[in-house]
């Protein structure tokens, strides 16, 4: 595949003319995407127009559908391709263009040190969407610009999630994790509502079982009994309410 691909990249390269930045496109999208419309032709149709109004020399597009932005470079198969490729030396492209930047992360915080690592190699980065590329001085600078205000985004929005949680918790709220012996968790699932209550079998079970072993002195013998009685925590109690009923032979 990678042969295949350089060798269309070879051909590609012979309409370049003298001086001019050959480009190639990275473009994804993710399952969930795909499920609400997005695809890559929109990506790529945007970063090829971005391409001709630079004057740039378009070369090839690399896409990975159905992968998530939350994955590695290295686990995705034409990113990393094009990775191994922007090593190579002489490098066959000069440019990364990607439609937008959540194609490479989630959040902003995750494209641009991938930026920064493409120009450690000496491959510029555009990004078609914010309309910025780092070839000249004055496009980097605006990179750095969009990479400081995408960091404080991050930070405010993680501070003010946190604040939520602490809120939610000091109210008594469930914030996740584990849940203590003798509780349950309420409104499991619904954001500000779920929260810690003590659960009345359990409590029973947890009662019964200090009385057998006090009288057995053994905790295997008191959790026999315990099954006996049909007295379950809540983990056990989910395990039998999910096995058939059994009939007796006929």
């Amino acid at each position: 595949m990678t042969h295949t691909l350089t060798s269309a990249i070879d051909v590609a390269q012979q309409a370049v003319r003298a001086g001019q930045l050959r480009a190639v496109i990275y473009a994804r999208v993710s399952t969930e995407e795909q499920a609400k419309g997005y695809g890559i032709a929109a990506g790529d149709k945007r970063a090829k127009r971005y391409i001709e109004k630079k004057d740039w020399a378009y070369i090839t597009t690399f896409a990975d559908e159905g992968v998530s932005g939350s994955l590695d470079w290295t686990e995705r198969p034409d990113l990393n391709r094009l990775m191994e490729l922007a090593q190579q030396e002489p490098r066959p492209f000069d440019v990364v263009v990607v439609p937008e930047g959540r194609v490479i992360g989630r959040a902003d915080r995750a494209y641009y040190p991938w930026v920064w690592k493409l120009e450690d190699l000496g491959v510029f980065v555009a990004d078609a969407k914010l309309d910025i590329d780092n070839t000249t001085d004055e496009g980097r600078a605006k990179m750095r610009e969009e990479a400081n205000y995408a960091f404080k985004e991050y930070t405010r929005i993680r501070a003010r999630t946190q604040s939520g949680i602490q809120e939610h918790a000091e109210d008594g709220g469930y914030t996740g994790g584990y849940v203590p012996f003798g509780y349950r968790v309420e409104n499991m699932g619904k954001k500000r509502e779920s929260r810690l209550v003590p659960d009345e079998m359990e409590a029973t079970t947890a009662k019964r079982a200090r009385q057998l072993f006090v009288e057995h002195r053994n905790w295997s013998t008191a959790a026999e009994l315990l099954n006996a009685e049909q007295l379950f925590t809540a983990q056990r109690r989910a395990v039998v309410g999910r096995q058939p009923a059994q009939h007796p032979d006929r």
